[in-house]
């Protein structure tokens, strides 16, 4: 499928809102069952280095929802493009023709079990969802990951 109007933007909406609540509800394996099983399939934090396999996202997932709570809210999904694609991205050529790659902003808070310390922490997004799944390629998070490990640690 290479036809990029084949998810409407009311589906991007709703399966970048389903996301956040897949990472909301804690469940690793909620959380990992959005992202297509494939080997070139990442969760990225900022610049560090990509979680990648969906199985290496539902390990991830669950250490951090052991120590975590979030609730996203704010937000925003930004799929049109202002010119252009929406954003770069660098995927492999059989990818970028089944794909397509969104914008979403929210503001997450975390709350650190058992501190009862919670931080706010506005975020960015960019998507890129596999068409025909309807399921995640890559997930790039950004956010200020320092404010959280402070809480975690603090």
């Amino acid at each position: 499928m290479s036809d990029k109007t084949a998810i409407t933007a009311s589906d991007i909406v709703r399966i970048s809102k389903a996301y956040y609540d897949a990472v909301d509800s804690g469940d690793p394996a909620r959380i990992s069952n959005a992202y297509l099983a494939a080997p070139t399939t990442i969760l990225q934090f900022n610049t560090d280095e990509p979680i990648v396999t969906v199985e290496a996202v539902k390990e991830w997932s669950a250490q951090f929802c052991n120590v975590v709570t979030v609730k996203h809210t704010g937000i925003e999904v930004w799929n049109t493009p202002l010119m252009g694609d929406v954003v770069p991205v660098n995927l492999l050529p059989g990818r970028r023709a089944s794909t397509v790659t969104v914008v979403s902003t929210a503001l997450p808070t975390f709350s650190v079990k058992g501190k009862g310390t919670r931080v706010a922490v506005p975020s960015a997004s960019i998507f890129t969802i596999d068409i025909e799944s309807q399921r995640f390629v890559s997930v790039h998070n950004m956010f200020d990951l320092a404010k959280v490990y402070a809480a975690v640690s603090g």
